[in-house]
């Protein structure tokens, strides 16, 4: 996180966002530890509120300790669960993983669950469909699947996390694609 100012053994001691004149939170060295050591953790990357408290229990805080920290950094704004929930869609979307994926990436990483229909909202309807095409069209070359190919690329492509629905949909937009090209060729 860009905004962190780390002090005394990288421990930080204030946080600043861009754009603003002061920072965001300034405080002492009597910060207590459990609060530290979650300024740490979301300084190296984005975390849920769930999983910033399982971390700090794992590191040895008490659950009312860890509870207290996740609390303070939603309050100060540097745990956002809405945001990175938006962010993991967004995401794994653009990497072409279908919906089931994308769900497994929000529990793996913790998100609430009253928060993954919002966040998954942000997927247009022919998203998924689109991106098994663009993944079949790269596996095939331009040639017409046959039966294994289809196995083969439908398993690869359920692993990715896409549906029967949107793999047929998919082989159909192909195949549909190569009859195009070849009437312009």
């Amino acid at each position: 996180m860009d905004g962190v100012r780390r002090g005394f053994r990288g421990v930080a001691n204030s946080v600043e966002i861009e754009g603003l004149a002061e920072p965001l939170v300034e405080f002492e060295t009597e910060l207590p530890k459990h609060k530290k050591r979650a300024l740490n953790i979301v300084s190296a990357r984005p975390i849920t509120r769930n999983a910033m408290e399982k971390r700090l229990k794992e590191l040895g805080e008490s659950a009312e300790n860890a509870a207290e920290a996740a609390d303070w950094l939603a309050d100060i704004g540097l745990i956002d669960d809405a945001a990175y929930a938006a962010e993991v869609v967004r995401v794994y979307t653009k990497r072409g993983y279908g919906l089931q994926r994308v769900r497994d990436e929000l529990y793996k990483k913790m998100v609430p669950r009253e928060l993954w229909d919002e966040a998954l909202s942000e997927i247009c309807d022919g998203e998924p469909v689109a991106a098994a095409v663009e993944f079949i069209a790269r596996k095939m070359r331009g040639e017409l699947p046959d039966f294994d190919d289809r196995r083969r690329v439908g398993a690869a492509l359920v692993r990715r996390g896409h549906s029967w629905d949107d793999i047929n949909s998919a082989f159909a937009k192909y195949a549909e694609n190569l009859e195009e090209d070849e009437e312009f060729h």
